[in-house]
């Protein structure tokens, strides 16, 4: 699970800053790999992005939108559509999408962050891009 903590301008014109949390299971990264025919797996820095910048910015939407969720008190972690929907139209996600366009979030950190421990912790990023799995 990683935490990012944003601060934006909400619709009233006020700063606010909140936490944000995202969290892939190990059968929802697998899925959403398998269903993006291997792009995912390739998706790694900001190179990758700017390779081919809509495919991109689809596929970090539906990383987003798959990972998103709210952290309950007692440790729970929810992922509600209604509440998924709610974040899509927010000005939280507006100020996390601008912090990846200016780099302030490395991507590659950020897909690594959501993944499980298990998973990340076999997983390091290279200076290069490119993703070494240890066994």
């Amino acid at each position: 699970m990683i935490k990012e903590t944003i601060t934006y301008e909400d619709f009233d014109g006020e700063e606010r800053t909140k936490d944000l949390y995202f969290h892939l299971t190990e059968a929802e990264i697998t899925l959403l790999n398998l269903t993006e025919y291997g792009r995912f797996s390739k998706f790694k820095d900001q190179k990758d992005i700017q390779e081919d910048v809509p495919k991109s910015v689809e596929l970090f939407q539906k990383l987003i939108e798959k990972a998103y969720g709210q952290r309950l008190d007692d440790g729970t972690f929810i992922k509600d559509d209604n509440a998924k929907k709610a974040f899509l139209c927010s000005p939280e996600y507006s100020a996390l999408l601008m912090k990846f366009i200016n780099q302030e979030i490395n991507v590659g950190d950020f897909i690594i962050g959501c993944l499980p421990k298990k998973i990340a912790n076999k997983i390091s990023l290279n200076s290069d891009g490119t993703v070494t799995i240890k066994e």
